[in-house]
Protein backbone atom coordinates (compact mmCIF):
# COMPACT_ATOMS: atom_id res chain seq x y z
CA UNK A 1 0.00 0.00 0.00
CA UNK A 2 1.52 3.36 -0.97
CA UNK A 3 2.11 6.08 1.60
CA UNK A 4 0.19 9.36 1.60
CA UNK A 5 2.02 12.56 0.75
CA UNK A 6 2.21 13.46 4.49
CA UNK A 7 3.91 10.15 5.34
CA UNK A 8 6.27 10.31 2.33
CA UNK A 9 7.41 13.80 3.36
CA UNK A 10 7.72 12.79 7.02
CA UNK A 11 9.98 9.86 6.10
CA UNK A 12 12.01 12.02 3.70
CA UNK A 13 12.68 14.70 6.33
CA UNK A 14 14.00 12.03 8.70
CA UNK A 15 16.16 10.57 5.91
CA UNK A 16 17.65 13.96 5.00
CA UNK A 17 18.65 14.88 8.57
CA UNK A 18 19.79 11.38 9.65
CA UNK A 19 23.28 11.93 8.29
CA UNK A 20 26.79 12.65 9.50
CA UNK A 21 27.33 16.41 9.71
CA UNK A 22 31.07 16.00 10.41
CA UNK A 23 31.84 18.46 7.61
CA UNK A 24 29.08 20.87 8.66
CA UNK A 25 28.77 23.51 11.35
CA UNK A 26 27.98 21.13 14.22
CA UNK A 27 30.20 18.16 13.46
CA UNK A 28 27.50 15.82 14.88
CA UNK A 29 26.78 12.39 13.43
CA UNK A 30 22.99 12.03 13.41
CA UNK A 31 23.02 8.66 11.66
CA UNK A 32 20.51 6.43 13.45
CA UNK A 33 19.70 9.20 15.93
CA UNK A 34 16.51 10.61 14.41
CA UNK A 35 13.02 9.20 14.98
CA UNK A 36 9.56 9.93 13.61
CA UNK A 37 7.25 11.09 16.38
CA UNK A 38 8.09 12.85 19.60
CA UNK A 39 9.57 12.18 23.00
CA UNK A 40 9.57 14.08 26.26
CA UNK A 41 13.00 12.94 27.40
CA UNK A 42 15.67 12.23 24.76
CA UNK A 43 17.29 8.82 25.36
CA UNK A 44 20.78 10.11 24.46
CA UNK A 45 22.41 13.04 22.74
CA UNK A 46 22.75 14.12 20.07
CA UNK A 47 19.21 13.00 19.31
CA UNK A 48 16.36 14.32 17.20
CA UNK A 49 12.67 13.69 16.57
CA UNK A 50 10.44 14.78 13.70
CA UNK A 51 6.78 15.28 14.47
CA UNK A 52 3.98 15.90 11.99
CA UNK A 53 1.97 18.85 13.31
CA UNK A 54 -0.77 19.60 10.80
CA UNK A 55 -1.86 19.88 7.20
CA UNK A 56 -3.49 23.08 5.98
CA UNK A 57 -5.36 23.18 2.68
CA UNK A 58 -6.57 26.25 0.88
CA UNK A 59 -8.22 27.05 -2.43
CA UNK A 60 -5.80 26.71 -5.31
CA UNK A 61 -5.03 28.59 -8.48
CA UNK A 62 -7.79 26.78 -10.42
CA UNK A 63 -11.04 25.04 -9.57
CA UNK A 64 -9.55 21.53 -9.49
CA UNK A 65 -6.35 22.37 -7.51
CA UNK A 66 -5.58 23.10 -3.85
CA UNK A 67 -2.69 24.78 -2.10
CA UNK A 68 -1.48 22.47 0.63
CA UNK A 69 1.00 23.03 3.48
CA UNK A 70 2.29 20.19 5.61
CA UNK A 71 3.83 21.41 8.88
CA UNK A 72 6.47 19.36 10.70
CA UNK A 73 8.48 20.08 13.85
CA UNK A 74 12.04 18.92 14.41
CA UNK A 75 13.41 18.82 17.95
CA UNK A 76 17.16 18.26 18.23
CA UNK A 77 18.93 17.70 21.55
CA UNK A 78 22.66 18.27 21.98
CA UNK A 79 25.01 18.43 24.93
CA UNK A 80 27.25 21.18 26.19
CA UNK A 81 29.02 22.04 29.43
CA UNK A 82 28.19 25.77 29.35
CA UNK A 83 25.16 27.77 28.29
CA UNK A 84 27.12 29.25 25.39
CA UNK A 85 28.28 25.84 24.21
CA UNK A 86 24.75 24.39 24.39
CA UNK A 87 23.33 27.33 22.44
CA UNK A 88 26.11 27.15 19.82
CA UNK A 89 25.73 23.37 19.42
CA UNK A 90 21.95 23.59 19.07
CA UNK A 91 22.15 26.47 16.60
CA UNK A 92 24.87 24.82 14.52
CA UNK A 93 22.96 21.52 14.34
CA UNK A 94 19.78 23.36 13.29
CA UNK A 95 21.76 25.13 10.57
CA UNK A 96 23.13 21.79 9.32
CA UNK A 97 19.66 20.27 9.24
CA UNK A 98 18.14 23.25 7.43
CA UNK A 99 20.86 23.11 4.78
CA UNK A 100 20.18 19.38 4.33
CA UNK A 101 16.47 20.09 3.88
CA UNK A 102 16.78 23.09 1.57
CA UNK A 103 19.56 21.83 -0.73
CA UNK A 104 16.78 20.41 -2.89
CA UNK A 105 13.71 22.58 -2.30
CA UNK A 106 11.49 19.69 -3.44
CA UNK A 107 13.07 17.40 -0.79
CA UNK A 108 13.92 14.99 -3.60
CA UNK A 109 10.17 14.36 -4.10
CA UNK A 110 9.36 16.06 -7.43
CA UNK A 111 5.66 16.02 -8.22
CA UNK A 112 4.91 15.65 -4.48
CA UNK A 113 6.59 18.77 -3.04
CA UNK A 114 6.84 22.25 -4.54
CA UNK A 115 8.94 24.02 -1.90
CA UNK A 116 10.13 23.88 1.71
CA UNK A 117 10.54 26.67 4.25
CA UNK A 118 12.33 26.34 7.61
CA UNK A 119 12.26 28.56 10.70
CA UNK A 120 14.18 27.77 13.87
CA UNK A 121 15.21 28.71 17.36
CA UNK A 122 17.65 27.32 19.93
CA UNK A 123 17.10 27.24 23.69
CA UNK A 124 18.73 25.94 26.85
CA UNK A 125 17.28 22.58 27.89
CA UNK A 126 17.50 23.54 31.58
CA UNK A 127 14.37 25.60 30.96
CA UNK A 128 12.58 22.25 30.48
CA UNK A 129 14.46 20.18 33.08
CA UNK A 130 17.04 18.87 30.60
CA UNK A 131 20.24 20.06 32.26
CA UNK A 132 23.39 20.28 30.13
CA UNK A 133 21.41 20.07 26.87
CA UNK A 134 20.67 22.55 24.16
CA UNK A 135 17.50 22.17 22.12
CA UNK A 136 16.94 23.19 18.51
CA UNK A 137 13.37 23.61 17.34
CA UNK A 138 12.89 23.73 13.57
CA UNK A 139 9.48 24.40 12.05
CA UNK A 140 9.33 22.96 8.53
CA UNK A 141 6.55 23.98 6.16
CA UNK A 142 6.23 21.92 3.00
CA UNK A 143 4.23 23.54 0.20
CA UNK A 144 2.37 21.53 -2.41
CA UNK A 145 -0.33 22.00 -5.02
CA UNK A 146 -2.65 18.99 -5.18
CA UNK A 147 -5.86 17.90 -6.86
CA UNK A 148 -7.33 16.62 -3.58
CA UNK A 149 -6.09 18.94 -0.83
CA UNK A 150 -4.13 16.11 0.81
Amino acid sequence: MPDSRIVKVHKKIVELISVNFAAGYSGFDMTGRVIRGSTIDPPYQPFSSVQFEQAISNYGPTLDRYFFNGVYNIYAFVGGSTLDERFDNATNLASDMIEALTTNRQLGLPGEVDDVLCSFTAIDGAKYGLDNMGISYINVTVKCVTSTGA
